[in-house]
């Protein structure tokens, strides 16, 4: 038996649940025998594919906003018995998500990691945050603000099992009817025998097209799987979870996602540290200005021109001239610098690097005493470079030390008191590492500081309340701003919260 086929063989036994010959079974549900996707209706359609090895399998799902895609639960539940006891969180298994790509060879599109999950109050859906959000140019399908009625036909778009294909490269849909409606689900029907939903689909988009455009109505869960490649079944029913009643749900969710970068410094010239973050919702960067005590105020946007296609942020003075400046690395690898004007805007911007494709965290502070802002990276080999700045820009960087693929935060200052620009780590596992400088570019052995940072999204270090010591600041994945003061011996207070700003 070929791994292909081994693989639906898993999902099968993972998903099937049957208690009758009224029940549908719990399987991937994607336009199964249905033609190939137009591409504009695959545009905002999502192949997820978790875990790795012969035990990996694939969902589908609907990018509803730019960083999130709504799915199916049983997609993640850990118990086949309990399909929609997913836990919040980091999923268990690697998931990758890919969407608005033609072919799932190819290169356009958007791919990146799932970096949490949020079940949905009724428990039968889930949001799935992207590691980084899709481009403008990828559109989040509109949720319809009206269920679908009885009769009506519906689109199912999903990258599983065809009649012909066990794992087909490219979308493909089929035409369902809705034969009921309860509060929460549809009732569907395959418009033809040729309409069914297969395995490797759970979590497929169904869409009612409008005058006004493509919506979506529901997710799909469960399927009789008739027609599809493998299966004796001939009946091509279908259960849908309504989606017309969740926009508040999905709304809040993404809303807690609206800062896509963030770090902070003194940005306005006032002497305390504000927030400097890219927003979610128009790709512009906002100042919060700090009030001295740990709030940040209403966000002032800092240039008329968006930062689509930023990765990385770090906030310093690089130039030495008093005002914090802004260094920036966008998709395309280069490195950018942003003056600052110290009164909430830059002076413009130029490339002071390439190659920064491969560096996935970045932290800037003086590294080695001279007065000139610095930069450490971690690379995707694991290894932390030290970048020295000469004040116009980087001399090439050395290796300052290895083991860093777990770390998936990074922030810098003086943490110990010493004078010694040191890094605060978060670890996949939550666990947060302090690293003293050594006052060279390089540190000493790592010590864990502490536990539970598994929701903290962002990171970045500034004295936000003007003690001269470094403080933390880190926004949480419910949308809140934590600033916990530091002490100066290693330690933080407890944090001062600012709820989710509105712009």
């Amino acid at each position: 038996m070929s791994r292909t086929r081994n693989r639906s063989a898993v999902l099968a036994a993972a998903l099937a649940t049957v208690t009758g010959a009224a029940v549908l079974t719990t399987a991937p549900a994607t336009a199964a025998t249905g033609p190939g996707t137009p591409a504009g209706t695959q545009a905002s359609a999502a192949r997820l594919h978790i875990g790795e090895g012969d035990t990996a399998r694939s969902c589908s799902g609907a990018l509803v906003d730019r960083q999130w895609v709504l799915t199916a639960a049983a997609c993640f539940a850990v118990d086949p018995a309990n399909p929609t006891q997913v836990p919040a969180g980091k999923p268990a298994l690697k998931t990758t998500a890919t969407i608005g790509r033609s072919s799932l060879t190819g290169t356009g599109g958007h791919a990146a990691d799932i970096a949490e999950l949020v079940p949905s109050p009724a428990g039968d859906l889930v949001m799935a945050r992207l590691t980084a959000p899709a481009a403008t140019g990828i559109a989040p399908v509109e949720l319809a603000a009206s269920p679908a009625g009885e009769g009506d036909s519906l689109q199912a778009v999903g990258f599983g099992r065809t009649k012909t294909e066990w794992v087909p490269g490219t979308a493909h849909s089929a035409s369902m009817k809705v034969g009921a409606l309860s509060d929460t689900e549809l009732t569907l029907t395959g418009a033809t025998a040729n309409d069914a939903l297969c395995k490797g689909d759970t979590g497929a988009p169904l869409l009612r097209q409008t005058e006004g455009g493509t919506e979506l109505v529901g997710i799909a869960t469960r399927s009789r799987q008739g027609g599809c490649l493998g299966e004796s079944e001939t009946r091509t029913d279908a259960i849908a979870v309504r989606t017309d009643h969740l926009a508040d749900w999905i709304a809040t969710t993404a809303g807690r996602s609206w800062a896509l970068l963030m770090t902070a410094d003194d940005f306005n010239g006032d002497n305390k540290a504000d927030l400097l973050t890219i927003d979610a919702a128009d790709d512009h960067l906002y100042a919060q200005p700090g009030d001295g005590k740990g709030t940040f105020g209403k966000p002032v946007k800092v240039s008329p021109g968006k930062w689509t296609g930023m990765r990385l942020l770090a906030a310093t003075d690089f130039t030495g001239d008093g005002k914090a400046d802004i260094l920036a690395a966008h998709t395309n690898g280069n490195l950018y610098l942003y003056p600052g004007n110290g009164k909430n805007g830059v002076t413009g911007s130029s490339v002071i690097g390439s190659g920064w494709g491969g560096i996935r965290l970045i932290a800037a502070a003086d590294f080695n005493g001279d007065k000139k802002g610095d930069l450490i990276a971690a690379h995707t080999n694991g290894n932390l470079f030290f970048y020295p700045s000469n004040g116009k820009n980087f001399a090439s960087g050395s290796v300052s030390s290895t083991g860093w693929t777990g770390m998936r935060m990074l922030s810098a200052g003086d943490f110990t008191g010493d004078g010694k620009a040191d890094i605060y780590a978060v670890h996949n596992s939550g666990d947060l590492y302090l690293y003293s400088g050594k006052g060279n570019g390089t540190f000493n052995t790592a010590g864990k500081t502490g536990g539970g940072w598994q929701n903290m999204r962002l990171l970045s270090e500034a004295d936000f309340n003007g003690d001269q010591k470094s403080d933390l600041i880190a926004i949480h994945t419910n949308g809140s701003i934590y600033a916990y003061p530091g002490k100066g011996n290693r330690g933080f207070g407890t944090p001062i919260v600012t709820p989710t700003p509105a712009v």
